[in-house]
């Protein structure tokens, strides 16, 4: 009995330094509030380039946007002096934050926001929210941002997360401790060999991506990551357009009278899903788009763009960049002229 009497005790102990320590490490005050804790510095990047460059368009997108358009090109075959803010790894909760915090702050605004994206991903909140993403969505969010917090982090959370998150400091400072442990193992060793930072990086992404030494099991990480944006509930697109940050970047938009031009990239992962399921997403996402005044330019299974014309499964080639940037212009005229006459 005693023997049990001083293990409660022990671990008891532990969990209150553990408690003390974690606190006082990471600047978190027990209650609090469940969900990620942003700063209150917001990067101006964007800003700096709008009043740098005054285009009339800005493009947002991830890296299938740094591969699959050319601005410059763009610019010359529309008369649109265009601008590419790509951010690769970025998703809906990205684009949401730099259109709020730097776009429509900036005092020269564009005419035109493009976003290219690829099937539901502007409906899926949650999605590249976490880990290094979070890092990238924190440095341009506000210490408060009540529909970032709520949309992508408070809506998928169940209730017992909410608990712990709000009452155990190891639990709510999880990220930050495994983001800690993982640059210890990554970084310790290399660093005794005379490899920093920088050279770590460089050297992982060539032995993993670049240098393929494992054929196909680069295209397998992306389709399994990709997978969460053809779940039933993402491919449900009633469910989840109330919960996205798809309406408040209509409205930004259209407060700022910023005509948003939306614009959907084939890629080879949709042809492995549900055709039918996509195409009732497609066509209500279309259906809303069209009530809410918003360009919407669908390349999702346009025959033009084959397959020899993908880098990877999601990425354009050279040539398929150059390719669509003219089948964009092309489109981007047409649609913009109809919309000046209406």
């Amino acid at each position: 009995m005693r023997s049990i009497l001083r293990c409660l005790l022990l671990f008891s102990v532990l969990i209150a330094a553990t408690w003390v320590k974690i606190s006082h490490s990471y600047d978190l005050e027990f209650p609090r509030a469940p969900g990620p804790a942003f700063d209150n510095q917001v990067r101006k990047l964007y800003i700096s380039k709008l009043e740098n460059d005054e285009p009339d368009m800005v493009m947002l997108g991830d890296s299938t946007l740094l591969d699959g358009v050319d601005p410059d090109r763009l610019s010359e075959l529309t008369g649109i002096k265009v601008s590419s803010f790509d951010a690769p790894g970025s998703a809906s909760a990205f684009w949401y934050l730099v259109l709020k915090n730097n776009i429509v702050e900036a005092e020269h605004k564009p005419k035109y926001v493009l976003i290219l994206f690829r099937d539901t991903i502007l409906t899926a909140p949650g999605y590249r929210v976490h880990g290094s993403y979070f890092v990238q969505l924190d440095e341009f969010a506000r210490r408060n941002e009540p529909v970032l917090l709520e949309q992508a982090y408070l809506n998928l959370m169940n209730p017992l997360e909410k608990f712990a998150e709000g009452t155990f400091p190891l639990y709510a400072a999880r990220v930050q401790i495994r983001r800690e442990t993982d640059a210890m193992i990554r970084y310790s060793l290399t660093s005794w060999l005379g490899c920093n930072k920088e050279c770590n990086d460089n050297s992982m992404y060539e032995v993993f991506t670049s240098a393929d030494l494992e054929p196909g099991q680069l295209q397998s990480a992306i389709a399994a990551a990709e997978g969460y944006l053809y779940t039933d509930r993402q491919l449900d697109f009633e469910r989840q357009i109330d919960n996205s940050f798809l309406p408040e970047m209509i409205h930004l938009t259209q407060e700022n009278n910023i005509q948003l031009v939306l614009v959907r990239l084939k890629t080879l992962i949709t042809g492995e899903q549900d055709p039918q399921a996509i195409e009732r997403y497609v066509g209500d996402l279309s259906e809303y788009l069209a009530e809410q005044n918003v360009v919407f330019l669908d390349f999702g299974t346009d025959p033009r763009l084959i397959n020899e014309y993908y880098a990877d499964a999601l990425h354009l080639t050279r040539e398929g960049e150059a390719l669509f940037t003219e089948m964009l212009a092309e489109s981007l005229k047409v649609a913009l002229k109809k919309e000046a006459g209406k």
